[in-house]
């Protein structure tokens, strides 16, 4: 994995743990609240210790590495534990401090997708060069689909589908591709989008009857991508990924406001503070 990738990917972890453990905190879950503060001190020392190597690919301490694992696992173990609410939020953080993990252990093995939408995909059966190669025969189906089109519309949208499926697989993180840009895990959701959209462009648009070859062609090849999507083992060669910002701890409950007369104004506005001002002793005291 990338170092650069690792350090963000750290970052992430830390962002979230420590987000989660303040919402445990206030619903009273001290037990859940310390080991996601564990695993936020574990990768804080990790953090360090790659910040220091950034450009040298020094295995971190045994000892962090050992305690990222412990609160990594810890979690893991309890994290049915977590509110509904919270859940794909977890679901987030073991996302990343895994992805950490397997990059401690094995820095040349490429990274494995986060689960899209917490299951996709299916199964990891098909490998990912495997998928990469088909990436590249779909865009050349698609393109052939538009040379042979007899529409405009059917010709438009083989066209839009080639070059939209080779420019994502031409940068995407993946082994066979010309630059890594492109995050996996988007690669893999353009893959159910485009291959949703596109099956129902020839109907939608009106030339599935006018134009049955390139529909047939288009449809096919997008069948044959969700298909491939769903049981496809996606893996990242740098594991590029984004900074995920912290949505905050729980929200502090809102003071009630003060009564109003008819008029909607204040009550307290119009006859002042119903106590004495901070530090007066008047009207506390007869004279």
């Amino acid at each position: 994995m990338d170092r650069t990738a690792l350090h963000v990917e750290i970052r992430n972890a830390i962002s979230i743990s420590d987000e989660l453990s303040r919402h445990e905190h206030a619903l009273g879950e001290d037990e859940l609240a310390g080991c996601l503060a564990g695993l936020r001190g574990a990768l804080s020392d990790l953090e360090r210790d790659v910040g220091r190597s950034h450009e040298d690919a020094t295995a971190p301490d045994a000892a962090t590495v050992e305690a990222v694992e412990r609160s990594l696992q810890s979690l893991i173990i309890r994290r049915y534990e977590v509110p509904r609410s919270l859940r794909a939020r977890t679901e987030q953080l073991l996302g990343s401090a895994e992805r950490v993990s397997l990059a401690l252990w094995d820095p040349a093995q490429r990274v494995p997708s986060k689960p899209l939408f917490g299951k996709l995909p299916l199964a990891r059966v098909i490998p990912q060069d495997v998928h990469s190669v088909l990436d590249y025969v779909h865009t050349a189906g698609f393109l052939l689909s538009a040379k042979l089109a007899t529409t405009a519309r059917g010709r438009a949208v083989g066209l839009a589908l080639g070059a939209g499926l080779g420019g994502a697989s031409a940068v995407t993180d993946y082994r066979l591709s010309a630059a890594k840009v492109l995050p996996i895990e988007l690669h893999e959701g353009l893959d159910y989008v485009t291959g949703l959209v596109a099956i129902a462009a020839p109907f939608v648009l009106g030339y599935a009857k006018k134009d049955p070859l390139a529909a047939m062609i288009q449809v096919g090849l997008d069948i044959g991508t969700l298909v491939t999507s769903a049981i496809t083992d996606y893996r990242a060669e740098r594991g590029i990924t984004r900074p995920l910002r912290s949505q905050g701890g729980p929200q502090p409950a809102r003071e009630a406001a003060p009564p109003a007369d008819d008029s909607g104004e204040p009550i307290t506005a119009r006859h002042g503070p119903a106590t004495a001002p901070r530090g007066s002793l008047d009207g506390l005291f007869p004279r």
